[in-house]
């Protein structure tokens, strides 16, 4: 388990798969992104699920095979799986191609011997590894976030099935939440990243499934009081990764300029549902801060009508911002 293996991608493969790693923030004591660490532990957590799924497609295909005579069937499945492997496969003469490369570690000693000795069937070692990494790149970014963190993943998830509260240590300082009863994990609305939803403390928080390092069950059952349980559930339909408040009991007016409601439907990310639309006034029932940060990119083709706080304070964003660019550029 020494020898580093190599492989031949796609080089928009290569790039998705270190940018997961940066996003996914697995990184080497200083920080800097450690791709080794990824790669291995991407396959621990994706040869089963990627193997059972070459098994199905292989069920799949001897019914096809069904009225192939016995004699030839086992040869015209290898041909056909042959055929497949060639398909999904990227030869290092393309001109796309980018190598990598990674070490198999102590950890992943156990899904590579599986792959060498079990999965691995009429196909180059590299061509395997290659597919699984195209099979993994081809998944929805939140999806993936779920493959990287399976561990973590998995007792979150059996945690709100059972009802138990967890304790969840985080990477960035090792700050522990004792006593935490869990609401969800979810994805924001835009597919990019996972957040656990639990309330401790008479506090809701909102912790991006990335940032945990470690999660214990506890014997202690979960306890949410019902007005935090809606406001959890407003969360999730507003959008995950925007924690909503106490505060946010108002439904918000915004008025939109005809470039404002273009701009509404181009811009996707973070955008805001809104509840209602009446001509240009457009209502949400989302986090002020949801909102604030949406549409502080409209400039003076949005004006919040209500309520007047969130108002005021865009009038004061851009009062500041003008200041700024005042001192820079002069009033002309």
């Amino acid at each position: 388990m020494e020898e580093k293996i190599k492989i031949s991608l796609k080089k928009s493969t290569l790039d998705l798969l270190k940018k997961d790693c940066e996003d996914f923030k697995i990184t080497k004591a200083d920080g800097s992104p450690n791709m080794n660490l990824f790669i291995n532990g991407l396959i621990v957590n994706y040869y089963e699920e990627f193997s059972a799924s070459e098994e199905g497609l292989h069920d799949e295909i001897k019914n096809a095979l069904f009225y192939v005579p016995e004699a030839y069937k086992k040869k015209a499945l290898d041909e056909v799986l042959k055929v497949i492997a060639r398909r999904t496969s990227h030869t290092a003469t393309d001109k796309s191609s980018a190598t990598l490369s990674f070490k198999p570690t102590k950890s992943s000693e156990r899904a590579i011997a599986y792959i060498e000795n079990v999965a691995l069937k009429n196909e180059a070692l590299s061509s395997f590894y290659r597919r699984l990494l195209l099979a993994y790149s081809q998944k929805p970014k939140n999806e993936r976030e779920k493959i990287i963190f399976k561990d973590n993943y998995e007792i979150l998830c059996k945690a709100i099935q059972k009802g138990v509260q967890v304790c969840i240590t985080l990477k960035s300082n090792d700050k522990s939440y004792e006593n935490m009863s869990l609401y969800s994990v979810s994805s924001s609305k835009d597919e990019l990243f996972n957040y656990v939803l639990c309330y401790s403390r008479k506090n809701n928080h909102t912790l991006r499934l990335a940032s945990i390092k470690n999660v214990y069950l506890l014997p202690d059952r979960s306890q949410i009081p019902e007005e935090n349980k809606n406001l959890f559930k407003r969360q999730v339909e507003c959008g995950a990764q925007h924690p909503m408040y106490p505060s946010d009991d108002t439904p918000i007016k915004v008025q939109l300029t005809e470039k404002g409601k273009e701009l509404f439907k181009r811009i996707y990310l973070y955008r805001p549902t809104p509840v209602s639309i009446e001509d240009n006034i457009y209502t949400f029932n989302c986090s002020a801060n949801q909102l604030l940060y949406y549409f502080e990119r409209f400039g003076e083709n949005a004006l919040i009508l209500s309520p007047k706080r969130l108002g005021i304070f865009m009038r004061n964003y851009y009062h500041f911002a003008l200041k700024k660019y005042r001192t820079v550029y002069g009033k002309d």
